[in-house]
């Protein structure tokens, strides 16, 4: 049986010429409906030149490595040719940043960028260094407004404010002129009410003014009004300051716009990019009359996916890439010339649009509808669920049909329908009363929830695994919309005795005692002298008390270092010696050797066991990742203090979250949930108040409806309209939250009805509690929820459904094979003892005799200041070049010199030298008539490969890895024609220099097609 939606589902995979932008509701499928789409372009006939201009844009790179891998693994079962899949593998898979940087790293040049650029971790030391060098700020006002301007907002305010700016484009300009002031309605106010607060802030007004009508250049703090916020005089002053404040913040977002770009392009002068740059950037790419009509000649076809994840600039860059070559603007702006047809599908979920504070699902909304308005894409709607049994869509359809109403700005809801043979499911209620809590005193928010807590974790122990229906412990996950709920949970179930492990994508890599224990042993091996950091080992890793250091100190701090052994005994005394003495052990052996050492000999691995592991959970995993990388940088050249930098540098690097390996109840943030499912969801805590926390100040904010950028220096610049306007938004973000909580349950949903815990002493709701979004302001919910079941019961359709799908799962999972201690033991004597890889091209005689010669780094004793080796910036050579690979890499090899013609003619246009090229194309359609070459192209079995990769062993410890600009394989004769192009200008003089340098790389890449073909 086919679900509901099939005939639009096969539109999505099949129509590969029209344009789509998908609604998918929660569970529909999306990314197997994406993968069929590109199965069916490497299926059709003359398709597959597609794949390699195919573009899957995903919102993480483990969707994309996801994705990839599905799609890839659908071809091999399909057996497609060999070239449709090295065709695909040639395709993009990615965020919407690395597609940037690959536009970046091609066309950069055109904006005059460096290459490569390198992405910008913590900015807090690059911040500082461009503070530091500004020596003006507010050039693009005039001297009045610029004085005017900073003596009501602090400088630093405002560099922040630019600083933060983030993907938001900020436009420069001169403002207009400082209004005139007039206080003349506070002075007038009434005092029968208030009368103190009111005569202390008219007191506070007239030594404000005084000081402000003196014109004097020091910074003037904002007079302080200290009446209520609600009350008719804090409306009044707010009314006769809101055209100075208006004018304030309007000159201080025109000074933000030139901090901004000052200071991204401070950053380029170093090489470096934010995430946010590299929208900009590509964004600006694209406005670049050249470089814009290069990129889009390429006819990349873009997919799509999360589309309500993706904010305007993400969206400007996909869609520009994807319109015709000649066009010019922005499509959004000029509606002119849309997307190709077949180039721009996109996947989204409007009711999935929970990350407002990166995301605009007003902009999503006016591009999903401009784009079908236009004619430009068509509108699918993807309703039937694979994830949810029938109770949860049940449930789901009752409850949301009214909070996502379509009213407001909030989204309209989809309404869904169950998969064929659907199981049924149940969705059950845990009343939990005002009984639960003691007699007598108030208590607060945080002791209620642990109430709730412990007797959620009791009913969970009590309902099991099998009315809960979920096959482990790991299938079943409590959500929670803040993480500090989560360690409430958590603590309640480990008392009652089960397992549980709290994930979250937001913890860092600075955030792990193996990644930070280790970054500070390595440094200190690097800097044997920094007593700041050895004292943080001493007292970190090793425990030693503040007591103990400060006595062996005696006041000198220079006392802490490793570079010698110390005469003195005690407890630090001893463990600087073996610091010492482990730093001689590491001294002149490889990077990961020296690495595993420092591991050993400071027993980390002990230590790091001994943290409690309800808290510390895959400490061990992290720590043999931080090995493996070790032995990459070796290979890939690095010397131990480098290896140190980069430790560093991955601080402020989110960790990679992998769901725990444990039988344990998976605790996980809702937002962090979407994308995922479990057999059995609880969601406690819906009746306690949910807080917004507030914006950090200074900040732009973007009125909702509008899409207005706004600067809040304060909390006072925000009028009462635009406060409104954002607490609406934001109630309305926590509702399509809920939507997305509630529909991460395959078989059960469980949900915790604590009202009267949470009530106020009225018995009503706290504002912001998510029960009171559910019920809706009227109440109307509140009776689907009073029908609910209050019991989990077993289920035998169910049970046999996942028994069904063990087995079927295990059939084809063969058993890991069993090794003995013999295989371990081997393994650790040769751990050390791993491929090294030459590439051919970078052979040079200067590098030859340098490796000959055994010239090698001292791996310890490398300045850390040292800089860093970057590649030069692009030129003319190199730019040309590389078109002439990419025009050689689509040459018909076995086709007539007219197809060869065509081809030259169409991407001549992209050449950095045309009437070079020209010229040279004369010189290369000799090829054509080769006798060498035609007798190979001549044969209908022979195999034309441009741009081959191949990997050959040259013995146990090393391997050559190359890519060679043309193989042609006649396997029938057993012989190969090898081709190499090179673009260098010498004169004919000077051939044979240029045959003797380039000489080593073809006889390498003869060599290793020679012992890997046996031709």
């Amino acid at each position: 049986m086919r679900p509901g939606d099939d005939a639009e589902r096969c539109r999505f995979v099949e129509e590969l010429e029209r344009n789509f932008s998908v609604v998918a509701a929660a569970g529909s499928g999306k990314t197997r409906a994406i993968t069929d789409r590109v199965l069916e372009i490497a299926r059709c006939s003359g398709k597959a030149e597609t794949l390699p201009r195919l573009v899957v844009v995903t919102f993480t790179n483990r969707a994309a490595d996801e994705m990839q891998q599905r799609a890839r693994q659908k071809i091999l079962d399909e057996h497609l040719p060999l070239e449709v899949q090295t065709a695909f593998n040639r395709a993009f898979f990615g965020t919407i940043h690395a597609f940037c940087m690959k536009l970046l790293t091609n066309h950069g040049h055109h904006l005059g960028l460096p290459a490569p650029l390198e992405l910008l971790g913590e900015d807090e030391e690059l911040w500082q260094e461009f503070v530091q060098q500004q020596t003006q700020l507010g050039h693009s006002l005039g001297a009045a407004n610029r004085a005017a301007l900073f003596r009501l907002a602090q400088a630093r305010d405002i560099m922040e404010l630019g600083r933060r700016a983030g993907s938001a484009l900020l436009r420069s300009g001169e403002s207009g002129p400082c209004p005139e002031v007039d206080f003349s309605s506070i002075y007038a106010a009434a005092e029968a009410r208030s009368r103190d607060n009111i005569s202390a802030s008219k007191a506070e007004l007239r030594r404000w003014e005084g000081q402000y009508t003196a014109a004097t250049p020091e910074y003037l703090r904002w007079p302080v009004c200290f009446t209520s916020a609600n009350s008719h005089f804090s409306q009044t002053w707010r009314q006769a300051f809101s055209p100075l404040r208006q004018w304030v913040n309007d000159a201080a977002l025109c000074v933000a716009a030139e901090v901004q770009r000052d200071y991204r392009n401070f950053r380029l002068e170093r090489g470096v990019v934010t995430y946010a740059d590299q929208i900009a950037l590509t964004d600006e790419l694209l406005q670049h009359p050249i470089a814009a009509r290069r990129i889009r000649e390429e006819n990349y076809c873009v997919i799509l996916d999360e589309a309500q994840d993706t904010d305007p600039g993400q969206f400007s860059v996909l869609l520009e890439v994807t319109r015709p070559p000649e066009t010019s603007g922005r499509w959004m702006e000029t509606r002119e010339n849309p997307p190709r047809p077949g180039s721009f599908c996109m996947v989204g979920d409007f009711q999935q649009s929970i990350y407002g504070n990166r995301a605009d699902l007003k902009y999503y909304r006016t591009v999903h509808e401009s784009l079908v308005r236009a004619s430009a894409a068509e509108e699918l709607n993807f309703s039937v669920t694979f994830r949810l049994d029938q109770k949860q869509v049940d449930f789901v359809n009752a409850i949301f049909r009214g909070i996502l109403n379509n009213t407001e700005g909030q989204v309209a809801f989809i309404q869904l329908q169950p998969r064929p043979q659907v199981l049924p499911g149940q969705v059950v209620q845990i009343s939990l009363d005002a009984g639960l809590l003691p007699s007598g005193g108030k208590l607060k928010d945080y002791q209620k929830a642990r109430i709730e807590a412990d007797e959620l974790a009791r009913w969970i122990k009590e309902a099991g695994l099998t009315k809960l229906r979920a096959c482990s412990w790991r299938d079943v996950a409590v959500l929670c919309p803040r993480k500090l709920w989560l360690r409430t949970m958590a603590a309640a179930l480990r008392r009652a005795g089960l397992a549980a492990a709290i994930q979250s994508e937001s913890d860092l890599k600075a955030d792990s005692p193996a990644h930070a224990w280790l970054t500070a042993l390595c440094a200190i091996m690097v800097d044997p002298l920094n007593s700041y950091e050895i004292v943080g080992v001493l007292r970190e890793i090793f425990g030693l008390s503040d007591h103990d250091l400060a006595v062996f100190a005696e006041g000198e701090g220079s006392r802490f270092r490793i570079d010698e052994d110390l005469s003195a005994v005690g407890i630090v005394s001893s463990r600087l010696r073996s610091l010492a003495e482990t730093r001689r052990k590491m001294t002149g052996r490889p990077l990961f050797e020296a690495v595993q050492t420092l591991v050993n000999e400071t027993q980390l691995r002990a230590r790091l066991a001994s943290l409690p592991a309800e808290d510390f959970s895959g400490l061990m995993e992290e720590l043999d990742a931080l090995l493996t990388s070790a032995a990459e940088a070796e290979a890939n050249g690095a010397v131990f203090a480098e290896f140190v930098d980069k430790l560093r540098d991955d601080f402020p690097t989110p960790r990679n979250v992998r769901l725990s390996s444990d039988d344990a109840i998976q605790l996980i943030t809702s937002q962090k949930a979407k994308g995922s499912e479990w057999q059995a969801v609880i969601l406690p805590f819906l009746g306690r108040n949910l807080r917004t926390p507030p914006p950090r100040y200074p900040c732009l904010l973007q009125t909702p409806g509008t899409g207005e950028l706004l600067v809040a220096l304060g909390k006072e610049d925000k009028t009462e309209e635009v406060k409104q306007a954002l607490e609406r938004a934001q109630e309305q973000e926590v509702e399509r939250l809920l939507y997305v909580a509630a529909t991460r349950a395959r078989h059960t949903l469980v949900l915790a009805l604590d009202k009267e815990i949470f009530a106020k002493t009225n018995g009503s709701l706290p504002g912001g509690a998510q029960l009171k979004r559910l019920f809706r302001p009227e109440g109307d919910n509140e009776k689907h929820f009073h029908l609910l079941p209050d019991a989990v019961l077993e289920c035998r359709e169910t049970a046999a459904a996942a028994a069904q799908s063990t087995a079927s799962s295990s059939a084809v999972v063969p058993a890991l094979p069993k090794f003995d201690r013999g295989v371990f033991t081997k393994a650790a004597a040769r751990v050390n003892d791993f491929v090294r890889k030459f590439n051919p091209s970078a052979y040079d005689a200067e590098i030859t005799q340098a490796a000959e010669e055994g010239v090698v780094a001292d791996t310890l004793m490398v300045s850390r200041g040292a800089a860093r080796a970057r590649s030069s910036p692009d030129t003319a050579a190199t730019l040309y070049g590389r078109w002439w690979h990419s025009l050689f890499q689509e040459m018909p090899w076995r086709g007539d010199l007219r197809e060869a013609e065509r081809l030259f003619i169409a991407r001549q246009t992209q050449s950095p030298d045309p009437q070079r090229s020209a010229a040279e194309w004369k010189l290369a359609r000799s090829l054509f008539d080769d006798p060498v070459l035609a007798a190979f192209t001549a044969k209908p079995a022979t195999h034309a490969h441009a741009e081959f990769p191949f990997a050959w062993s040259i013995h146990r410890s090393a391997a050559l890895e190359g890519v060679i600009d043309l193989v042609l394989i006649d396997q029938e004769a057993g012989r190969c024609l090898l081709l190499d192009w090179k673009t260098n200008r010498v004169k004919k003089a000077e051939a044979e220099i240029l045959s003797e340098h380039y000489r080593p790389q073809l006889a390498a890449y003869w060599k290793a097609v020679h012992e890997i073909t046996r031709f």
